[in-house]
This record gives C-alpha cells, structure tokens and sequence, in this order.
C-alpha cells in the first residue's frame, strides 16, 4: 500500500483471518458481514495519504510513522501496547458486534471510552461510554440498499431463516461432547445462566439465539420453511432431540454472501431474529430481506420501529405463539404483500436509510480521522 509515511492508521483488531494486514483484502472481507467498509476506508484513507495497517503488523515493527492513529475495534489484546506502550493516539473505538457476545468489552465501556477521542457504537451503549470520548451512533454499513427483483408472489415458498448456527457467546463454555450430548448441552446451559446473572446491564443478559432455536422446532414442519446458514448441519448446543431433529428436516444448506439476497427473494418471508435485544442494534438481517423484496419478521432492537418504518416489516412481537404467527403468514394477501414492499422499496431510497450504507460508514471514520491528524497539526 503505497502512502506517506508521516501519517498512518493502525487498525487494531485481533480477529486471524484479518490480521497480518489481511483485512485490506477484498475478496476476504467480502465473505464477511460489513467487512468490506475496510477496505474501503483504507483505500479512502490512501487517496488522503493515510496509510493503513492491522495492530499486529505495526507491533512487529514493519511499518511505523513519524504521526500513528488507532483505530480499534473494540478493545484487545493489542490496544495497551499501542496505547500506554507505544504512546500512541486513540482516535477513534468502533465496534458492530453484538453486545451478547462482547459483553466484556460492554462492560467496561467507562473506561474505555475514555482511552479515545471518538467512539462509534451502537446507540444502547450511550448510557455506557460515560467516559471523555464524544459518542456516535454505529449504524450497520450495507454495501448497496439498491432493490432486487424477488420472485412473483404466487411463486415464492413461504419462509425461510438464513443465520448462522451460533454457539459463541462471548465466555468461556465447555466443549461440546459428541458422545454425551445431553450432559454437555447441560453444562452449557448452566455455564449460560451463570454468566448472563453476573452482567450488571439488563440489556447484556438478553440474548435472542434460543428464540431462533424455538422458532425451528415450532416450525420445522410446516410447508415451505427452509433453514439456511452454516453449521446447522452439526450437533447444536441448547437444542433438544426435538430441535435437533426439525433442525435435520429443515436444513437446506450454507449460503455463499453473495447468493443470500438471491435465496430471500425466493421466499414470501424470513424470521429475522438478532442474535440480542439492544437499543438501536440492527445488523445487515433485516437489509438483507428489505433489498430481497422478502418481508422480514423482526425480533431484535426493542425501538426498531423508530428506525424502520413499521409498515416494512412485521413485528414478531405482535404474536402470541407460532401458530398465530404461522397463520398470519399464509394468509397474507397478495395486496397486503405488495403494501409491505411498497413501504420498504420508500425506506431504501430514503434520506433514513443513508445512513446505513458503506459509503455512510467511510464517510464518517474517515472524517473523523482525518480531523484528529489535523488537530495534531
């Protein structure tokens, strides 16, 4: 990557497959959910004469600059070496990761939040960055909102669920034992509600990955449900002999990113459960319908109508059980349909929507990195 060598960012992130510099790949960080706003930052960064680096390659010493600005995605196991070590200036602390999932990081978010000048979270974390850093709100950055062409209605299957088999959560849990199934689904349970009861916020104890399991076990058997994503072909953590098995039944396979708006589009609907209830987190799922032409049935961020409208989606909250929903569902009119796509087609082409687009997301990491280079000026 060729920039001046008096000013670089270092990207300070942990993840192995991005390190190495391997996030500013392309085609890597295209298999991955957001991921691609790096490498777009970095090439908009470049055309600024930034350069850019992951945390692990600066450390090793390969490449260094008179003026060195982190970037962090959340906090790891790199940032006290380049902060207090090193010397070096936090800019900007980002992260689009389920609080579930990185609740230590949640947790001690007064402290961190004063380690940097910016920090871009989702907008629950407000309340929790009490720190010196001025708080922006992280919107999801969906590379093209532009609308496809679904099928026709009459020639859709009903629903489907595209996620991936999540077993992660963030702390430590035994290993799942193949030949006693049932005593380590147990442990994990357990492990689960231990650590859940521990988190001080109420928000980091909801997590939303055993309502999917439950949404599959109602609905494995019903006409024209479809499972899709990785790992649910193998044995799934918190699942009974019953999920298991409509987990089996429904399964249909993994999905290429690239091949998931194609998939919905043949699909009237798609349960589109976050992995947590957290103000304002609101991932690629619900885009990823909403550019389909497939209707989402959203459970996830509890003010969610206040971000999409109401009329895009159907809130599964409104339902007192599957079968309710399910019948819903089938009886939906194709009028009714084309109300609901009609509403979303308006939000994707609004100034609302703009938000959360790639080009949003550059826009503002790199406005906000370039501003602390020039404050040092």
């Amino acid at each position: 990557m060729q920039a001046r060598p008096d000013r670089l960012v270092v990207f300070d992130i942990d993840y192995p497959p991005f390190m190495a510099n391997r996030a500013f790949d392309s085609a890597l960080m295209a298999q991955y959910p957001g991921a691609s706003a790096i490498v777009a930052l970095a090439e908009r960064l470049r055309q600024s004469g930034v350069g850019m680096v992951t945390a692990d390659t600066y450390l090793a010493g390969v490449a260094d600059s008179r003026e060195v600005m982190v970037l962090s995605n959340e906090v790891t196991r790199f940032t006290r070496a380049l902060l207090f070590d090193r010397g070096l200036r936090g800019a900007v602390c980002v992260s689009g990761e389920s609080p579930i999932v990185a609740w230590r990081f949640y947790e001690a978010l007064e402290e961190f939040s004063s380690w940097y000048d910016h920090m871009v979270l989702f907008p629950g974390a407000r309340a929790l960055a009490t720190g010196s850093a001025t708080f922006h709100d992280f919107a999801w950055p969906y590379p093209d909102l532009s609308p496809a062409e679904p099928k026709s209605w009459d020639e859709r299957s009903l629903l489907a669920i595209v996620s991936g088999n999540k077993r992660a959560f963030g702390w430590p849990k035994p290993a799942f034992d193949l030949a006693h199934p049932k005593q380590s689904t147990g442990r994990w349970y357990r492990n689960l509600q231990a650590v859940n009861a521990q988190r001080r916020n109420p928000w980091m104890r909801s997590e939303l990955y055993l309502e999917r399991l439950s949404a599959i076990a109602h609905l494995g058997d019903a006409e024209g449900f479809d499972l899709y994503g990785r790992g649910w072909d193998k044995p799934t953590s918190g699942a009974d002999r019953a999920t298991q098995s409509a987990i089996n039944r429904s399964y249909r396979g993994e999905i290429p990113p690239h091949d998931k708006v194609a998939v919905l589009g043949g699909y009237r609907f798609s349960l589109c459960f976050e992995n947590t209830a957290f103000p304002g987190y609101v991932t690629e799922k619900i885009f990823d319908c909403l550019v389909a032409g497939n209707i989402p049935v959203y459970l996830g961020a509890p003010d969610i109508a206040g971000i999409v409208p109401a009329d895009a989606f159907i809130d599964f909250r409104d339902f007192s059980s599957y079968p309710e929903l399910e019948a819903r569902l089938r009886e939906m009119t194709a009028p009714e349909a084309a109300r609901h796509l009609a509403a979303a087609r308006t939000f994707l082409a609004s100034e609302a929507a703009e938000r959360f687009t790639q080009a949003h997301y550059v826009g503002t990491l790199s406005t906000l990195l370039l501003s602390c280079f020039e404050e040092r000026a």
